[in-house]
């Protein structure tokens, strides 16, 4: 049946049947969708891909009953030359036999369905020809990441829509949370990972998959799944020995995943040691994400932990949250710090640490590694959560002790850690500290610290008076007249978001204008020794310095501008490298701090 057939059988706007049958489908009404045929007709229209594309580029199923009738109706989208979906989220959904069938073998032919012919791109199969398959999908991917990154207007946007569409039908994202998977039922979840050569990311969250399930999946990820940079098995109960089977596939095929999710698995110190020994350099690993809350690490698997980290140069970000790691493997994780230059975020919240592992963080933060000028690369912690550990005003205290000379640590998150009156002196003494000692804190957060009063979030608003960098500040103001202490500590952050926008600002508008100004002079005088170069020194930094409103930058930062505004031929290919050339060490600093405004 042809769609001019499907029209004139639902009337003269076949649109509005597929609008309609879009909307039936998002409220699970499946019942009431035109026949399957017709359906199928509709969906493959040309007429209807922006649409179509728009809806299903990302289907997400949350509490759905798949049985055949909806499994087969699913199966339409999936395979769909319009829909292309690219992104299938499946969320606390079961399924009958025959429902389960009829889908996931709607997700094995996907990658084997042929791309669109208008699309310039020949049908290749990705299952007769992987390799070539393969090839075709990450160029694709590789010309949309550049096309995003270089502008965000329409036009670059509807490019980007172009190139997915000469992208090969098939998954890049996958995620099946809360389904009650078992080991044996990933037997049948292997055979669909084993047909998806383009999948970038795989969720198999909150399921049942111990060992054995992990064991039948990772053939099938090693075969199909060559570009996952992304997997994420928390919520299971893989245990040390899942673990154990997990760092084989890590070494022999997972060289290119990037994040890696095993939070609350039950993993001890074996599954720790296990997989400390393959994130060393020997195994050309390029994890930079590694999730281990909620386990059962203690003292010892945080030991291997901070030997890892003495020589592991890809990790960027850690999480050991709730892992009992007491004082003892506070002490251990924060030695193997020392020698470590990559990793740029840490969470030990909820460790039961005291002022006695506080101890271990002042060391780190008072090493020479800590206290060196911030570049352009990272040679200490950016961000540290240390929430929900007994820290007391004795703690804070023996960790602003080290926060005081630091000049890296732009993000500490202190909720729940017991402090009082007495703890906050230190933490506004830190504050104003970095009023002389920059770069320092941008945001501070302390939530649920229920002892602090009135005086002390008083005594916080003129410690961040007297700091320029501080630009988020979380914390719970439960008492009378709070409002009027809070619009005082709103009002800094505001002004402190100025001055970061006129740090990256200020250069650029100084190098533009001197130059400009040094155009127009000496267009007009008709001689190139005269214009900007013959005004008096004095005078050419008041006409740029008085650009600088807000005096956010330093004598020197001014001279570097002067000299770059005076010098037409100095070029520089990006605003990035004409900032460093003014900015210097505060270059990195002042970029994180304009992240962090735009976050």
């Amino acid at each position: 049946m042809d769609t001019t057939t499907v029209a004139r059988s639902f009337g003269t706007d076949d649109e509005r049947v597929v609008r309609r049958a879009i909307r039936q489908i998002s409220i699970g009404d499946f019942a009431h969708l035109p026949p399957l045929r017709d359906l199928k007709v509709l969906f493959n229209n040309p007429q209807h891909q922006q649409l179509l594309q728009h809806t299903y580029h990302t289907l997400y199923l949350d509490h759905l009953a798949i049985d055949e009738v909806t499994a087969r109706v699913l199966s339409v989208i999936l395979l769909s030359r319009q829909c292309r979906c690219r992104n299938l989220q499946l969320h606390r959904c079961s399924f009958t036999d025959s429902g389960r069938k009829v889908f996931f073998s709607a997700l094995s032919i996907m990658a084997e369905y042929p791309a669109d012919s208008h699309s310039g791109v020949s049908p290749i199969s990705a299952k007769s020809s992987p390799n070539a398959a393969l090839k075709m999908g990450l160029g694709a991917r590789h010309q949309m990441t550049l096309q995003s990154r270089r502008s965000s207007d329409s036009h670059a946007l509807a490019h980007c829509a172009g190139m997915d569409n000469m992208a090969p039908m098939g998954l890049y994202a996958l995620e099946l949370c809360q389904l009650g998977l078992t080991d044996k039922k990933c037997a049948w979840l292997g055979s669909v990972l084993e047909t998806q050569p383009y999948l970038q990311l795989l969720s198999l969250r909150d399921n049942h998959i111990g060992h054995m399930g992990i064991r039948r999946l990772i053939a099938p990820l090693a075969r199909g799944c060559r570009e996952l940079s992304v997997l994420d098995l928390s919520g299971n109960m893989l245990q040390s020995q899942g673990v154990r089977i997990l760092t084989q596939f890590l070494v022999t095929s997972g060289q290119g995943l990037e994040t890696l999710d095993i939070s609350s698995n039950g993993v001890t110190l074996t599954g720790a040691q296990d997989l400390a020994n393959v994130l060393v350099p020997e195994f050309n690993l390029s994890l930079k994400h590694l999730n281990l809350n909620m386990n059962q690490l203690e003292g010892g698997g945080c030991e291997a932990m901070g030997r890892m980290l003495l020589q592991n140069q890809t990790l960027e970000v850690l999480t050991l949250s709730q892992n009992n790691m007491f004082d003892n493997g506070c002490q251990a994780l924060f030695i193997g710090l020392e020698n470590n230059t990559t990793l740029l975020s840490l969470d030990i919240s909820g460790n039961f640490i005291s002022h006695i592992g506080a101890r271990s963080i002042q060391t780190y933060l008072q090493s020479s590694r800590c206290q060196t000028g911030t570049d352009n690369q990272q040679t200490g912690l950016q961000s540290l959560n240390i929430s929900a550990n007994s820290l007391g005003d004795e703690g804070i205290g023996v960790l602003c002790g080290g926060l005081r000379t630091n000049r890296h640590l732009i993000d500490l998150i202190a909720n729940n850690v017991d402090v009082t009156n007495n703890g906050m002196r230190h933490i506004c003494q830190v504050l104003k500290a970095g009023a002389v000692n920059t770069p320092s804190l941008l945001t501070l957060s302390l939530r649920h610290n229920y002892r602090l009063t009135r005086n002390s979030y008083a005594e916080l608003a003129e410690a961040s008076k007297a700091n320029r960098n501080i630009l988020r500040i979380a914390a719970d103001l439960q008492f009378e007249g709070w409002d009027e202490v809070w619009t005082k500590v709103e009002m800094i952050l505001i002004r402190n978001t100025v001055y970061a926008m006129e740090r990256y600002r200020v250069p650029l508008l100084m190098v533009a204008r001197g130059r400009i100004l040094l155009r127009k002079i000496t267009h007009n005088t008709g001689s190139s020794s005269t214009g900007i170069y013959s005004l008096p020194v004095e005078l050419r930094r008041m006409i740029l310095i008085a650009l600088d409103k807000h005096n956010v930058l330093s004598r020197i930062q001014h001279i570097c501008a002067l000299n770059i505004a005076c010098s037409p031929a100095k070029h520089f290919s990006t605003k990035q490298e004409l900032l460093a050339a003014v900015l210097g060490d505060d270059y990195a600093f002042v970029h994180e701090m304009v992240k962090t405004v735009h976050s």
